[in-house]
């Protein structure tokens, strides 16, 4: 990983070759979670090559596999924005699942986008491990149930409860913040 980012920041192409063997699939993986085609995930995969080509440097990052994960998830979500999809995409259902945790905007002043970070951010760190991991691997990573339930060798029934609890949890959460929904 230092050898990749040591690579980036000297403009060696030997670095995008490194990228593609080690972090194809780890890219793929979090792509495929939010985009519902392997083509547009080919065509996302090499924008987020790009945009690590072009932002490393200036940036430097400490955690380059975060790094990478956030490029891919933030690049997709670019990609179906520009998309506008008409049918339901990944994103949708994750959108959808989250949208009774969502605050009416309408009663208090909107949040902005570092308020809501630093709300889940704190909300996260509240739930424990397994918790967390769960929750990140859907609404972060865009894991399916099902691949989540194959990873952790649970019962799909045991995930989605588990999510369900947690997403009460980030209602709850919001509601003691002063955000009802």
């Amino acid at each position: 990983m230092d050898e990749i980012v040591s690579l980036l920041w000297q403009r060696d192409e030997q670095a995008l070759s490194l990228l593609e063997n080690r972090y194809s699939g780890f890219c793929r993986r979090i792509i495929a979670g939010l985009l519902d085609s392997v083509q547009d995930g080919e065509e996302v995969l090499n924008d987020v090559w790009l945009r690590v080509w072009n932002g490393i440097p200036p940036a430097r990052p400490k955690y380059f596999r975060a790094y990478l994960a956030k490029t891919a998830r933030n690049t997709s979500l670019r990609y179906l924005e520009r998309a506008q999809a008409q049918k339901r995409s990944g994103i949708t259902v994750l959108l959808d699942e989250l949208a009774e945790c969502i605050p009416d905007q309408t009663t208090r002043q909107p949040l902005d986008s570092v308020q809501i970070r630093d709300l889940l951010n704190r909300f996260v760190a509240s739930l424990r491990t397994e918790e967390r991991e769960i929750f990140l691997q859907r609404y972060f990573f865009g894991a399916s149930i099902q691949e989540i339930a194959a990873a952790r060798q649970y019962s799909e029934n045991r995930v989605s409860v588990s999510l369900h609890r947690t997403r009460n949890k980030l209602r709850d959460f919001l509601e003691r913040e002063g955000y009802s929904t």
